[in-house]
Formats: structure tokens, sequence, C-alpha cells
């Protein structure tokens, strides 16, 4: 995504898959009561304000709240479709840049008030509007004068963004991008009320009579730090699809009242991968499992203006003497994936599993170049260095946790065992860290990404030359070019190859250096039907449904 704001998130997928961030269940009222379902937020949510909002625990009530234009809903092979939602049809140009959206006969608010495209207009706008604050309005960079907008140097109503009438919202691109339909399933483009907005001021969002919604379910209670209740919304348009009438969701923090409520049939769902419970719950009656791949990667950043880094070879040693099936199973008991890859098997481009057309560019890389302790003396010999790798050290930084220095002591222990270098270990505060990045200020420096939604443009759009969003210091127009064409492109297939040759560039370059890809175990009772696998799913609780005996 062109002109990204927002630096690399450090949500380390190998820290953030020990536990649970949010969960899909709960005892679901009496026997045989299928209304009611209990559930669970691992922390109280930040805001619910749609578009100021950003955490996902807040993510999980709006999706519930508020109607979008276009849904995200889940296959039986767990990719995922758009739905229409509030929009009944949609249109997309032949260039890419304008998208049109006729909005349904008959939708409303809650409270009864007609839902229009000026409010989903209003919405957007309100999202890139910088006296919102919005933590995600950087999703919305592709919209026509965006940047102007968001830094305040333009008006708002010179945002590509228009209702045309009541039913129908146009929004103009400022370059062609295919992919911009992933995105308006998500909260930076929910509609919203102006009138409430302006009637709650600073307080709207906050609690939860300051919002009036128009999805499937209306917030009726939110006790802070202990409980949020979703009851079914009569004047939703596709309340006949919305099997259950009440969703409770309490507010658990700690992890092993999270699990044991699993264990003791209090709570239908939950994700670890901690052994001491994935033992427990692989033996339980009446437990569904499923694997769910985290679009998220680790990865090494590597700085390409520095004296030693800026030689190919030497890259490309450290890249293929990183021995990542060991630092998987020793240091992270297997609980995650070995990243040959800069994409994550999350991804599809709609119902198209990326991952299984792109391969794993890095073993490519690796099976051409041989021993990476030849490559790297070759380099060192390239720039006029001492080719002994013994007399090398080099920098890695990372922030000063526990769990970081495991891997960073892993890191030294290889790069030792395979190359013949010393790697030291620098570890400080994530603010002093993202400076250096951003300064350009480091030689390697551990990180890791998050996809913001579902589609290969969120992971590449990261190193096209304007994107400033990674500091390695690397551009490259054949790259842009690649990333270019495919926003143009609409054959699924046809993306998919120009991703791939983009992204064995990443590899061959060794922009950056994949480390590990996000994998979890889902645990649900087994009377839970239609719960939501693909982290990408935007149906929220719509199609959820018990069938118990």
């Amino acid at each position: 995504m062109r002109n990204k704001k927002r630096f690399v998130a450090l949500m380390l997928a190998g820290i953030m898959l020990a536990g649970t961030a949010c969960g899909n269940g709960g005892k679901g009222g009496a026997k045989g009561d299928n209304t009611v379902y209990n559930t669970f937020l691992s922390a109280d949510p930040d805001s619910i304000d749609a578009q100021k909002g950003s955490d996902m625990y807040g993510n999980t009530v709006v999706l519930n709240v508020y109607e979008p234009l276009i849904r995200l809903v889940q296959n039986e092979d767990l990719t995922l479709k758009p739905e229409g939602a509030a929009a009944e049809k949609w249109e997309i140009s032949e260039d890419a840049m304008t998208y049109k959206f006729t909005l349904r006969d008959g939708l409303k608010w809650e409270d009864g008030q007609p839902l229009t495209a000026k409010d989903f207009e209003y919405g957007i706008k309100r999202t890139v509007d910088p006296k919102t604050g919005s933590g995600s309005s950087f999703l919305l960079a592709d919209i026509k004068n965006f940047e102007a907008v968001n830094t305040g140097k333009a008006q708002i109503d010179q945002l590509g963004v228009k209702a045309l009438d009541d039913k129908t919202l146009e929004i103009k691109l400022g370059a062609p991008a295919q992919y911009f339909l992933n995105i308006i399933p998500f909260r930076v483009c929910f509609p919203q009320r102006k009138d409430v907005v302006e009637k709650h001021g600073e307080q709207f969002g906050s609690e939860a009579n300051t919002i009036v919604g128009c999805g499937p379910f209306k917030l009726t209670e939110w006790k802070h730090n202990s409980k949020l209740t979703l009851e079914k919304n009569d004047n939703y348009w596709d309340k006949d699809k919305v099997k259950l009438s009440k969703v409770n969701l309490r507010v658990i923090t700690d992890t092993n009242t999270m699990m044991n409520a699993f264990q003791t049939s209090e709570v239908m769902s939950v994700s670890t991968n901690k052994p001491e419970w994935t033992s427990k719950f692989d033996k339980r009656e009446g437990t569904k499992v499923a694997k769910v791949d985290i679009p998220a990667v680790d990865y090494l950043a590597v700085n390409h203006n520095d004296k030693l880094f800026k030689n190919k070879k030497v890259r490309q040693a450290f890249n293929i003497a990183l021995d990542r099936e060991g630092f998987n199973n020793t240091v992270l008991k297997g609980k995650s994936a070995p990243a040959y890859f800069w994409i994550p098997r999350a991804i599809t481009i709609n119902e198209l599993k990326y991952r299984d057309v792109a391969g794993q560019p890095v073993k490519e890389m690796a099976d051409k170049l041989g021993d990476p302790k030849a490559l790297l003396v070759e380099g060192l010999k390239e720039l006029g260095m001492d080719p002994d790798p013994s007399k090398l050290e080099v920098s890695l930084i990372m922030t000063n946790s526990p769990d970081l220095k495991k891997y960073g002591e892993y890191m030294q222990q290889n790069y030792q065992n395979k190359l013949g270098v010393k790697v030291k270990l620098e570890m400080m505060e994530w603010a002093i860290l993202s400076g250096k990045i951003n300064k350009g200020d480091y030689q390697m420096g551990y990180l890791a990404w998050t996809a913001d939604y579902n589609h290969p443009a969120a992971m590449m759009g990261l190193f096209t030359s304007s994107a400033n969003a990674v500091r390695t210091g690397w551009t490259s127009k054949e790259y842009d070019k690649l990333i270019t064409d495919a926003a143009k492109e609409k054959d699924p297939n046809k993306q998919a190859e120009y991703y791939k040759k983009a992204e064995q560039i990443l590899a061959d370059e060794t922009v950056i250096i994949p480390i590990i890809s996000g994998t979890t175990n889902m645990y649900y009772q087994d009377y839970v039907k239609n719960i939501n696998i693909n982290q990408f799913s935007s149906a929220g609780y719509k199609y959820t449904y018990l069938e118990k005996k």
C-alpha cells in the first residue's frame, strides 16, 4: 500500500501465539439452549469507536454491531469470499480506480433511522480526518487525495469518497488497486451516525450507550473490565439468518483461567500452543481442533546501507545460513512454522491460496547458492574486507524481553556455527529500537509484521520505493512495477504470478530475512457451528449457531 504511515508493528508471532487473544465461545446458557452464546475477550476494549479504535478486542464488538458494505465470509476450505452486506452489488471500473456500491432497500440503524450511503461517506471520511486520530487510517491510503487530507493539507471534502444519492457510494482511488475491495469489509469503511458522534463528542465509543449500530447485534451493556452484552438487532435487514439471541462476552485476562474455563465447558473455544494445554485438549471428549494460520511473519530487517550488508552475497549468506527448523523446534517448541517466504500462509487472493502456487522462494535461492560460509567469504572479498569470518562481529538489535533474548541467543549460536561470525545482541526498549530502525542506525533488527487485510498487497506494499514502512534502504524499479501491475490485474492467478516474481526478488536480494510464520491451534466444543477460523473473516457472530443435545 502506498505511503503507509504506520511503522512495523512488533507483534512477534512466537510470543503472540503462546496464549490466546480472544475467544469464540462459552456455556451458551442451559443445556439445549441454542440461542445464547457465552464468549470472552482477553482484555477490555480500548474503544468501540469504529473509526478511531484499532485494538482487536474492540474490533470483535464493532464487527457485530455495524454493517459493512461487504462482508468476508469463510468457505468450507477456510478461504474467504466477499458477500454483499449493506451493498447488494458493486462495480469496479476497468482501470481499477473507481469503486461504486449500490445499497439495499430498507436498511436501518438499530433505532429505526434509515441507513444511507451518506452514512458510509461520513464514516470513511471520519476515519481519514486527522482530527479523529484513527490508528488505522493508513489502510485507506489508496483513496484519492488521502495523504493531503490525512495530513491536514486539504479539506475533508477533497477525499475521493462521495454519496451520489442515498443508495449509491462512489470511491475514487489515486492509483489502480484491485485489492482495495479487501479493505472495504473492515472498520475503517464502516458507516457512522454523524448526529450520534457529535452528541457524545469525546465520549463517543467509550460506553455502550454512546453508540448506535446497524449490524446483526446491538451492544446493550458494557461493564468495563468485566463483561459486554450483544443482543440481536430486530431492525437488522437480514435478521432471519441470525440464530443467536444474545452473546455474552466476559473479560478474562488470565490465560490459565481461560484454559480452565474451556476444560470445564464454560467457554466454547480457545486458541493455544502451550503443550500443557494442548496435551489435555487433544484428549478431551466433545472437542474439535483446527490449525489456524496467523497472518504474521517474524523477520530480521537488514540495513542495505550498512558497509557490510550493502553486499548482496553477504546478505544472502546470512539468509540461507539461518536454521529456521532448528529455531522453531528448539526455541519455540515446534509451536510455529519456518518461513521461507514473506507472504504468510493465511493470505489468499479471493479464494486462491497464494502460498500453494508461490512456493518457497528462500529455499529456491538456497538450493542455487550452496554453502553459505563460502558465499560470505566471497562477499567479504568483494568488499575488500578481511575474508576470515571469525574476525567479523555483527550487531543484532532486539526489544528487551526474556523471550526475545532466547531468540537472540539462538541466532548467535546459529551464525557462529554456520558462518563462523560473532553476533552481538543489543537489547533495548521498543521506542529506542524503532528509532534506530527509522534512522538506519542498525545492521540487523528482529521485527515482525502482521498483515492488515487479506491480500498479498498487505505484505508486499511495504517494500515499494515510496512506502518507507521498513527502513532497509533497498529500492527496486523492477519490484515497484511488479507490485503496480499486480494491483491493476483482475485475474487472481495472474496477480499471484506478479507477486510470486516480486517475492522471489525479495528473497534473492535478501531485502529482509523471514524467520517464522505464525500458527496456533483453535479448540472448540463440537456443538459450535460456523465458528470463524480464518483470521480475516469479518462475519462476526452473524452465522454462528449451536446444536446442543
